[in-house]
Parts: C-alpha cells; structure tokens; sequence
C-alpha cells in the first residue's frame, strides 16, 4: 500500500504515544491508531503501547507515503473504473482493524479514497467481499476482513490520464526534481501539483424537501457526505430485536442516515411509518431514531432534528460565536456549531448558504481546520433549478511566497522610520538641513539638520532621533513645520510606529485589528490578529505584525487586498 517514513525517538519524561504522534510529531488525530499500528510493528519488542520509559528508543513513523502520485480527480476516475470491475475480478487483501478504526476511516485516510466514493460505491464492494459481515459499522479490534488491493491494481500512466490535447501540444505536469528521503524503504518523494480546487465542505442541496423522491435523495447523500457520514439507499437493512426477532427496512423507501457511530435516523419521507413501529424501534433500539419528513417541510426545519438525533455531543444554534485560536483568534458564526464528542475539541460550523451568495473561503477553511474546526456550507436551491454553483478559487493577483513579505526593520530608529516611510510611498531626504529663520539683519539666519525631512500636505515635516531642545522645537513649529523627537532607544517599534502614523495623519486600527468574512451579508468569521492595521485611501490597506502567519491566513488576506508586512530585525 505504501512506505513509512520514520526516525529514532528517545523516550522522555511524562511521554506516552498520543504525545509523541500527536503533539511532537504533529500526526493528525484521526489518524492516531493507524500511526500507533504502525509504531507497534516498527518496535517488535514494544508489548504495550502504554508502558514506554524515559530514555528508551523508538523508532516513530511520522509520514505514511502511497504508491500513488496521481491528481485527485484523476485517483477518483482511476476508483471508478476499478470499481466497476464485477468483484469477483478485484484482486483483495486482508486488513486487520485497531482500537477506534472504522471501516470509512480506514479507506479515507489509509488507503485516501474520496468521501463520495466511499459513501456511494465503496463500501457495498466491501460487503460482497465479506458476506459473513452482518454490520460493517460494527468491527471490533483485530477484526480482519476483505478490502479490495490497490496495490496489484495497474494504475494508468500519466500520459494515459493527460488529456489528448495537452499530449498533442507536449504539456505535460511540471515535477520538481527527485530528492532522496530516508525511509524503512528508500522512496523517492515528489513534489505534487496543486491540484484543481474542489471545496469539500460546501453541497448543493434543496430549500425544501422536493416533491421528486430522486432530488430528495440527492439532498440527504449530499447532506451525509459533506457531513462525513453515510447514506445507506440500496437494499435491505436487517435490524435484530431483543427477543430473537427482526426488522427489515426497505432502505429505497426509508433510507438510513448515519452521521455519528452513536446513532442511525431512519428517514421516514411522507410519514408512512406507523406510531407504533416508531415506538418500538426507538424502545429497544437505542441506537436507531427516526424522522419523519414533510413535502415542501424547509430543509432548516429539517436539519434541526437530524442535528439533534444524529448523536452529537452537542449542538449549539444560538449564534454565540465560537472563538478558538490563540495569539491569533477566530470568532466563528454558524447556523449549527456541532461539537463532535465531550472533549469540545473536533467542532463542525453548518450554514445555510443564500442563492447568489458565496461560501466562506476556502483558504480561511482550511487554516480553521488545522484547529480542529470544519466550516460547512450548505447552498440552497429551488426544486428544478439546475444552476451551475462551483464557486472555483479568485485568481489573485500575487500569489502569496514567504521571500515575497516586506520587513520594517525595527534594529534602531532610523531603519524603522526609513522602512515605514518606504512602505508609505512617502519621499523623504536624510540629514537635510532647513533653514528655519531669517532674522532682519542681514546674513542673520537659523539652520537645523533634519534626520529625517519630507513636505506633506504643503507642510514641512522634520523627524528628529536627537534630542532637541524646547526652546528650538518651539521656534521650528513657529515656522509652520511639523515635527517629531523620536529619541534612542527603541523600546516598543509599535509605539514608535503609531507615534510617526500619527505625526502622519495617516488612520489605522491597533492592537487588535479585526478581519471578517461575511456570508449573506452576516459575519461568519472574523479574525483577531495582533499588530496595526493601516488604512489609506487606497485599494491596499498593510497590516502590520510581528508573527508569522500561515500560507492560508496571508492568501486570504491578500484576496482582500491587504499586504502583510512582518516587524522584524
């Protein structure tokens, strides 16, 4: 299936393996108990994962490499045409489950199959392959059970996946040059190419529930897949009561909703199910709830009580916003802030999405993810309309590159001062001298050297980094001019900047400048930055700050045409 990438770690103090994968070497959570698996089989002699001592030396996987490097759209096209093979011709392999895996999870991130294909095709291969299996969202730890292998699976050539016109012209991938890595194997690591942008969190779904049973079915897959869970349409579900009896639900006329591994909904469209069969089912099975829905019900009514019976920690839809970050904060808006489990900390944000309004952005979306909160957008459409809503990324202007920042020097008072005026597009002369006074004698007259001097507005600006006394001062603004003592040394570069921002007039906004996102003409997220945000009349604002932010938090802010300049040495 892949390599691993690993190195020796030295076991200190008040270690375990969750802190080791998750906060040393920044493995995802989700994919914990793949990456203890594989630990425990790179460390023969390691019984238990939970009995590890200071100063013993494991080796810890820390990147988990497929054979695959072909595009994302192309990997799903390469999942169909394998999938379509009749399943006896699929070549399979044994795969045995750990503590806390589920059969989705493990196709998602282990074998990285795309959520509409698990959801769709996927999983109703697995059950022919395992007809034994009575639940395949019952496995237990150390289950063993039949996966197709794409590892004896031909994957075509690029040329093979490159479209006819661009192999015509000779336009083939760039690929950056092989570099070395040391692995368990030896493997060659290449640099992939961006690939076309698909928002995996934003679905297209009816305003109401349509009169078409096909388009309703549509919505609620929709809804299921965005959401990371499943629809179960095809066939029948067999459900065991407690007295050696059973349940079979004709799942094309009461399809099955699972969001969570706490509960399934029974989806009951028009109502047909009886009173009794519902109480029943929801006495001895706890797990399974129904809902009943309504033609032309709004599909927020109908989202409410998904939300609450889905078996979600929690679910919150006061609007309070949900703050999370730390020198930069977020406060995050949704119609549904749904907390996953009791630990508050993997959090879905649900919106419903006006026709002709946009998503939030998907750069703002995935640096929110990185702290464990997904922004979901839900775009409601009229039953019939088939308007095409793709919403691909804004070409901008300037694509964001570290090298590319500005950098106000702040070693001294005149670096900054020349940075910021630079910045500023302000012309400026360096140790000029100005004649202040003329007095009626002649060959009388007063002269004072200006560190820094420049006329703005029709007024003369002197900025002076020695110390001046009043008296001369005083006779410098007699004569019109502006001016400001900026005397050794510097302590604070940011009072020093908003001292000479002032001496501008130039308006900004510090400490904490905000930054939203809006949706339906509602903030939905706003960002806290610490720094000083400069304002001028003018198309580019430039925020100024001293951390370093994240590839998605720059881009986004240069998609709103603010530049970010970094206070530095």
């Amino acid at each position: 299936m892949g390599e691993v990438q690993a190195e020796p770690y030295t076991v200190e103090k008040g270690d375990n393996l969750w802190k080791i994968l998750i906060t040393n070497y920044g493995i995802e959570k989700r994919q914990f108990y793949f990456f203890c698996r594989i630990t425990k089989s790179l460390n023969p002699k390691l019984k238990n994962a939970h009995e590890i001592v200071p100063n013993q030396i494991l080796l810890i996987p820390f990147k988990y490499i497929t054979h695959f490097k072909i595009p994302k759209e192309e990997f799903r096209s390469v999942l169909l045409n394998f999938l379509s093979s009749h399943y006896s011709e699929i070549p399979t392999e044994e795969y045995s489950f750990s503590k806390g895996e589920h059969v989705a999870q493990v196709l998602r991130d282990i074998y990285n199959i795309p959520d509409d294909v698990i959801f769709n095709r996927y999983l109703n291969l697995v059950k022919k392959l395992n007809p034994d299996l009575k639940d395949i969202d019952l496995i237990k730890p150390d289950q063993k059970i039949i996966l197709p292998s794409f590892a004896s699976y031909q994957i075509p050539s690029e040329e093979e996946l490159m479209p006819e016109e661009l192999l015509e012209e000779g336009i083939l991938t760039e690929r950056a040059p092989a570099e070395e890595v040391t692995t368990i194997e030896e493997v060659i690591d290449e640099k992939e190419t961006e690939p076309v942008y698909v928002d995996p969190r934003f679905r297209k779904i009816a305003r109401q529930i349509p009169s078409d049973r096909t388009l309703y079915m549509n919505s609620m897959a929709s809804i299921a897949n965005v959401l990371q869970g499943k629809l179960n349409s095809f066939g029948e579900f067999t459900i065991p009561l407690m007295e050696e009896g059973q349940i079979t639900i004709d799942t094309n006329n009461f399809p099955i909703l699972q969001l969570t591994d706490r509960k399934k909904i029974i989806l009951d469209y028009g109502g047909e199910l009886n009173s009794g069969l519902i109480d029943l089912l929801q006495l001895e099975l706890k797990d399974f709830e129904v809902v009943t829905l309504r033609e032309h019900e709004s599909m927020e009514s109908v989202l409410d009580r998904v939300f609450d019976r889905a078996g979600y920690f929690s679910v919150d839809k006061s609007h309070n916003p949900l703050v999370i970050g730390d020198k930069i904060q977020f406060e995050i808006a949704g119609d549904w802030v749904i907390y996953l489990d009791e630990l508050l900390k993997d959090v879905t944000v649900v919106n419903l999405i006006e026709k002709g309004t946009e998503p939030i952005d998907s750069h703002l979306k995935g640096y929110i993810h990185t702290y464990g909160v997904d922004l979901v957008d839900l775009y409601m459409m009229g039953e019939g309309e088939r308007e095409k809503i793709d919403f691909p990324l804004k070409a901008v202007e300037h694509k964001y590159h570290p090298e590319d920042v500005s950098v106000i020097e702040t070693s001294d008072y005149a670096a900054l001062v020349d940075s910021l005026l630079t910045l500023l597009e302000q012309n400026f002369q360096k140790d000029f001298k100005v004649k202040l006074f003329r007095g009626k004698s002649k060959g009388f007259d007063i002269e004072v050297m200006a560190d820094r001097y420049f006329k703005r507005e029709g007024k003369g600006h002197i900025i002076s980094f020695h110390t001046i006394p009043e008296k001369l001062i005083e006779v410098i603004t007699q004569q019109g001019n502006l001016f400001l003592s900026l005397s050794p040394p510097l302590e604070d570069p940011s009072v020093a900047i908003k001292d000479v921002l002032d001496f501008l007039h130039i308006r900004y906004d510090s400490p904490l400048p905000r930054f939203s996102a809006t949706s339906n003409a509602v903030k939905r997220v706003e960002l806290i930055i610490p720094g000083i945000l400069i304002k001028q009349d003018r198309a580019t604002s430039f925020l100024l700050t001293s951390l370093e932010l994240e590839s998605d938090v720059y881009q986004w802010l240069m998609e709103k045409k603010i530049k970010v300049v970094r206070l530095g040495v």
